[in-house]
C-alpha cells in the first residue's frame, strides 16, 4: 500500500475486488492514486475522469489515461459495456444528481464498484447528537456532502434498478454484525439488474 493510500481503506478493498487485467474506469479518479494502484496489483487496464483540471494533469503525470471532464454531464464519450468495472469512490455524496451518473455507469460498465462514507456509523452519530454536525463546518467553503446510510443506498440501488452483488463494511476490520451501525464505510459492487 502506497503512503498516499494510507487513509482509504476503500483503496484495498476497491484494489482486492476488480480482478487482474479488468478494463476499468475510474470516474473523480482525483490525481490517479487509486488507477496507479491497479494498474501497477493488478494491471488493469485504465481511464479515469477528473473534473479538477490540475487533478487530472497529476494522473496524466503519473502516466495514467485521463481526460478532464464532468461526470454528471453524462458518459456519451463511452459505448455501453466498454468496461468491466466503473469505479466512483468517495464521489456518490457530492453529486448534485446521483442516479443518472450511476446509470451511466451501469451502461457503460459490467460492474460499478462505488464506496461512501456510512452517516449511520455510530461515531458519526454521536457527533451529531453533541451537536456538532454532519461533516464539514459552515464556513469552511468544503464542497456540499449528502450524508448516505447503508438502507439508503440500498434502496437507492434497487431504485436505479440495479442488483447489489456484493459490499465490504469496512470500520476497523470488515463487519457482517451490526453494519449499519459498526461499519465506517462501504464499498458496493452493483450490476443492472
Amino acid at each position: 500500500m502506497s503512503d498516499n493510500s494510507i487513509n482509504r481503506p476503500d483503496f484495498d478493498a476497491i484494489v482486492s475486488l476488480v480482478p487482474q487485467k479488468a478494463k476499468t474506469l475510474d470516474l473523480g479518479c482525483a490525481d490517479g492514486i487509486l488507477l496507479a494502484r491497479l494498474t501497477s496489483e493488478k494491471q488493469v487496464i485504465a481511464r479515469g475522469v477528473e473534473i479538477d483540471e490540475s487533478k487530472a494533469r497529476a494522473a496524466i503525470a503519473r502516466g495514467l489515461s485521463v481526460r478532464q471532464g464532468n461526470i454528471e454531464e453524462g458518459l456519451a464519450d463511452y459505448p455501453d459495456a466498454a468496461f468491466d468495472y466503473v469505479i466512483l469512490s468517495q464521489t456518490l455524496a457530492y453529486l448534485n444528481y446521483p442516479a443518472p451518473v450511476v446509470r451511466d455507469m451501469l451502461r457503460v460498465g459490467k460492474f460499478a464498484v462505488i464506496s461512501f462514507d456510512n452517516a449511520a456509523y455510530w461515531r458519526t452519530r454521536l457527533v451529531a447528537a453533541q451537536g456538532k454536525g454532519f461533516g464539514a463546518a459552515v464556513g469552511s467553503n468544503s464542497p456540499r456532502e449528502r450524508a448516505i446510510t447503508l438502507s439508503q443506498f440500498e434502496e437507492f440501488c434497487a431504485a436505479q434498478g440495479a442488483k447489489i452483488e456484493r459490499s465490504l463494511l469496512l470500520g476497523r476490520r470488515w463487519h457482517t454484525t451490526l453494519p449499519s451501525w459498526r461499519a465506517k464505510m462501504a464499498v458496493y459492487v452493483i450490476r443492472a439488474g
